[in-house]
C-alpha cells in the first residue's frame, strides 16, 4: 500500500511540475501594450488584408531590446511577428520585422515583411506569444 501511495504522490508531483513549466509568466504592462499594438500593426502594414488575418504572434518585446551602446538606456526593441491569414489557397502566414520603443506613443506604427538572410534569426528561434 505504501508503494502505491508513493507512486501516486510521485505522479502528482510530476504533473504539477510539468503544468508549471508550460504556464506562461504574467506579462508586464509594457509587453501587454506592445503586443496589443503589434496585433493591430504587424499584418496590415506588411501588406496583408486585415479582413483575412486570423491571428498574430510575436516575440516578447522586453526579451528583444535593442542595445545601441552598453550605456544606452533606450527602451527600443526589435521582434519578429508571424501573421496568420487565409487566402484562396488556405491557411498561410507571413513573418514581419517590427521595431518599436516602449517610451513612444504609439510604440510603433509599421512593420516590414521579414526577409531571410543567412545566419539571421528566424521566427522559430524564440517562442511566439499571441497578440490577440
Amino acid at each position: 500500500m505504501n508503494r502505491q501511495l508513493l507512486t501516486v504522490s510521485l505522479m502528482a508531483v510530476i504533473t504539477l511540475a510539468l503544468a508549471s513549466c508550460s504556464a506562461s509568466p504574467p506579462l508586464s504592462s509594457e509587453d501587454s501594450a506592445a503586443l496589443a499594438t503589434l496585433g493591430e500593426v504587424a499584418g496590415p502594414t506588411s501588406n496583408l488584408d486585415a479582413d483575412h488575418i486570423t491571428s498574430t504572434e510575436c516575440w516578447l518585446p522586453s526579451d528583444h531590446l535593442v542595445d545601441e551602446q552598453p550605456s544606452d538606456t533606450s527602451a527600443a526593441w526589435r521582434v519578429l511577428c508571424r501573421v496568420h491569414y487565409t487566402d484562396d489557397s488556405g491557411d498561410r502566414y507571413q513573418d514581419t520585422t517590427c521595431i518599436g520603443d516602449f517610451s513612444l506613443d504609439p510604440m510603433l506604427d509599421h512593420c516590414y515583411r521579414w526577409t531571410h538572410y543567412d545566419y539571421a534569426p528566424s521566427f522559430e528561434d524564440f517562442p511566439g506569444i499571441t497578440t490577440s
